[in-house]
Order: structure tokens, then sequence, then C-alpha cells
């Protein structure tokens, strides 16, 4: 069976507790702790809530840290990077068919659009 919804998130925080808080909320995600103290977490397979888990993330993370979740939707053809930072989160829709093109762009910091 194909994943019909995915999820790739990356926190960076301020401390090791706060990480090991966002490992609780996304315990049910496959979860990987870098060597450099930051969360990568995955899910693949059926939809789930993010967006509550992302408030969550918020909540701890605070202006400590920051991370980015990108979504994708493939029943809906559709993708969302959100950024959480400041203690805000923000969402960014990103057409699946250019997806990697947007993302390069992102990351080196010439848009986030």
């Amino acid at each position: 069976m194909r994943a019909e919804f995915r999820v790739y998130g990356h926190i960076a925080a301020a401390s090791e507790s706060i990480i090991s808080q966002i490992a609780q909320i996304v315990a049910d995600y496959e979860i990987t702790r870098q060597a450099d103290g930051s969360l990568d977490f995955v899910h693949e397979g059926l939809w789930r809530d993010v967006e509550s888990d992302l408030h969550a993330i918020r909540e701890v993370l605070g202006t400590t840290g920051r991370g980015v979740v990108d979504v994708i939707d493939h029943a809906e053809w559709r993708m969302t990077r959100y950024f959480l930072e400041n203690g805000a989160i923000r969402a960014v829709p990103i057409h699946l068919d250019h997806a990697l093109d947007t993302a390069y762009r992102s990351e080196i910091g010439v848009d986030h659009a």
C-alpha cells in the first residue's frame, strides 16, 4: 500500500529538555535524534491531525527554537510547509509539481513561497 499522507519534520531547540518534550509529542512518529541535538520525525501512512501536533510543539518550543515540517497529502495533491519560529507557526502552500525547486530555494534563503 502506498502512503497517502506523509509528514517530515525537523526541530532544533535551545535545550535537550525541550527536544525530549517534543519527542513525547511525536512519539508515534518515526523519530531520529541527530548528533547536533536536533530532532527529525517522519510519518508515512494514513491521514493524521498534524496541526494539533504542531500547536503542541509550538507551545513547548516557544521562542527558543525553530522547526520546519512538510506535510504531503497525495490524495489531495498538495503540500504545506510549516515554519515554527519565534513562538509562531507559518504555513506556506507548495505546489507538489514544483516541491523540490521550492524546497531548495527556501533552504538557501531565496524565498519561502
